[in-house]
């Protein structure tokens, strides 16, 4: 067996590759071992994957979620508190105990601060990723071809498919080594709140939120885009080349709905 991106030999390949990552919440939508070699996966790991999640927007999202790293840890975020003079504070989230732990450097100047009876603490809140930002175009070209891989690997015949085309080199080559292209545009918009929170009769009895969800949209012009949303944020690229004119059009034509809005799945009013 050869790795989707390298091409080398991955028969002695040892690690399965997250699509999206852990610190993204993410556990189940994986590649088995030897579809991405583990030179690969530790270089996507290390070089986008690492640098996206220290990103303000990322590392301020994943603290609002409480979604934890693979060693269980939620990020630390800065605050600013208030009561009556400005001090700087580490807000650390401890999962296992249940509790939020402020850490203050000063140790007189937080002593004042709690025995104020009045005061407010201020954290920063990103609600978008940064603009232009090649990261996570690269990020989304991985996700892309692999998440492209991950909905054929029941369909005879297709995963030699994404394997060898040709047409997929492309965007391969600039997720792997950034070449190509200097930039690969994807198309970013909101879709629902962080808090939104969902039902369906088929999947539970209660509400649930939705971290991340993905599907493959072919446009009449042919072109294959993949379209995820994490956090309720929807990102798509086009798998066959750099631009988004052609999902920006079916977008019009089909007003501004998206691909992954399921009939059946409702919004709560809870």
């Amino acid at each position: 067996m050869n790795c989707l991106f390298c091409k080398q030999n991955s028969d002695n390949s040892k690690s399965v590759e997250h699509i999206i990552p852990e610190s993204l919440g993410n556990k189940d939508q994986v590649l088995p071992k030897g579809l991405v070699c583990d030179s690969c996966n530790q270089y996507f790991a290390n070089k986008v994957e690492k640098p996206l999640l220290e990103q303000p927007y990322f590392r301020n999202v994943r603290h609002r979620a409480r979604i934890e790293s693979k060693k269980g840890r939620v990020p630390i975020e800065n605050a600013f508190i208030i009561s009556p003079e400005l001090a700087k504070a580490d807000i650390i989230i401890d999962r296992k105990e249940d509790k939020t732990i402020i850490v203050m450097e000063d140790e007189e100047k937080a002593r004042r601060i709690f025995s104020s009876p009045k005061g407010s603490m201020i954290i920063p809140a990103f609600d978008k990723p940064e603009d232009n930002n090649k990261i996570l175009s690269r990020f989304l070209a991985k996700v892309a071809v692999e998440g492209l891989l991950h909905w054929l690997l029941k369909e005879d015949g297709w995963i030699d498919e994404v394997m060898t085309n040709s047409g997929l080199d492309e965007i391969k080559k600039y997720a792997r080594y950034g070449q190509g292209v200097e930039f690969w545009p994807y198309h970013q918009r909101r879709i629902y709140s962080e808090e939104t929170r969902f039902n369906h009769p088929l999947i539970s009895i209660q509400d649930y939120e939705v971290l991340h969800e993905f599907k493959i949209l072919p446009t009449k012009e042919s072109h294959y885009y993949f379209v995820i949303a994490i956090m309720g944020i929807e990102y798509a690229i086009s798998l066959g080349g750099p631009g988004t004119d052609s999902y920006e059009q079916w977008l019009k034509e089909n007003n501004y709905a998206s691909i992954l809005d399921d009939p059946n799945e409702k919004k709560s009013s809870r």
